[in-house]
């Protein structure tokens, strides 16, 4: 048999310790059925043709596979965005919300993808737009959370927040998490935020440490665009997309954030469900 995608485009995390092994072993896998691997990164086991820059990744790249945990695959995952090629996201740890499959499953999993045996798994993005004067001066995609927050620990924010244009409240608080479902379960959850399915349509607004007990978080349809701008004097303000992009950000600026016309096609595991990683992650079924 012929693996259906010709050209495999890997993200690895370098710093684990059988990376150089386990992608030898892959791509070993992959010539015998004349399919290739290339990466970004150069390592020793790929020939020099195989290491190629990003935009010759994005547009080689057949299907991406992610070799590490869900900080790799954040990393890795918008590289697909361009012509919404498949992703696969395999662990290399504990288990992962966005990397699925573990390393014991990874050739399992290539053999089903082989006969054609798997389902892909549609994720919405979101997009972030910094203004100022109704001009776009940086933009960016997440997948999982936009978040505005303080650099300075002891200080509060006062964030003016509107949905289409409607105002909507101040919040006074720390920051304020804006997420995707696909993030709801990440740093929205650890505030205090709703866990939703990760193939809704929505946006998840979750404020970080709320001064009031009246600011609560709330579910929005993903049709619908999110303005924020704060109102205390900008200094030490910084907007983080995904935990990888950060931004400062300056007085009178604010930041639109709507739904991508980009999303992810996540290869989903045949052998867990969402549910299962939902029980394992969170610990409810332990007793």
């Amino acid at each position: 048999m012929t693996f259906p995608y010709r050209t495999v485009g890997i993200v690895p995390k370098v710093t684990y310790p059988k990376i150089h092994v386990l992608i030898e072993d892959v791509s070993e896998w992959l010539r015998s059925r004349g399919s290739r691997m290339i990466s970004m990164e150069p390592i020793f086991s790929l020939p020099d043709e195989a290491i190629v820059n990003r935009e010759e990744f994005q547009k080689q790249s057949d299907m991406i596979m992610i070799l590490g945990g869900d900080g790799t695959f954040l990393a890795g995952g918008l590289l697909a965005l361009n012509r919404n090629v498949p992703i696969l996201g395999v662990n290399l740890g504990r288990l992962g919300f966005l990397t699925e499959i573990t390393e014991e499953e990874l050739f399992p999993m290539l053999e089903n993808i082989e006969k054609g045996e798997v389902a892909i798994e549609i994720r919405h993005l979101l997009q972030a737009r910094v203004k100022k004067s109704d001009q776009t001066i940086f933009e960016g995609y997440v997948i999982n959370d936009v978040v505005v927050n303080k650099a300075a620990i002891a200080r509060m924010l006062e964030i003016e927040t509107k949905v289409n244009q409607h105002f909507l409240a101040v919040f006074k608080a720390d920051g304020l998490i804006i997420s995707t479902p696909t993030g709801s379960t990440a740093y929205s959850l650890a505030a205090g935020g709703p866990i939703v399915f990760p193939t809704m349509e929505a946006i998840i607004m979750t404020p970080i440490c709320p001064h009031s007990l009246n600011h609560r978080p709330l579910v929005i349809p993903d049709h619908l665009t999110v303005t924020v701008q704060v109102q205390t004097p900008a200094e030490n303000v910084i907007l983080t997309l995904d935990g990888q992009t950060v931004r400062s950000l300056q007085d009178k600026e604010c930041v639109e954030i709507a739904k991508s016309q980009y999303h992810l096609n996540i290869i989903k595991s045949p052998f867990k469900s969402y549910f299962d990683i939902l029980k394992s992650k969170l610990r409810w079924a332990e007793i």
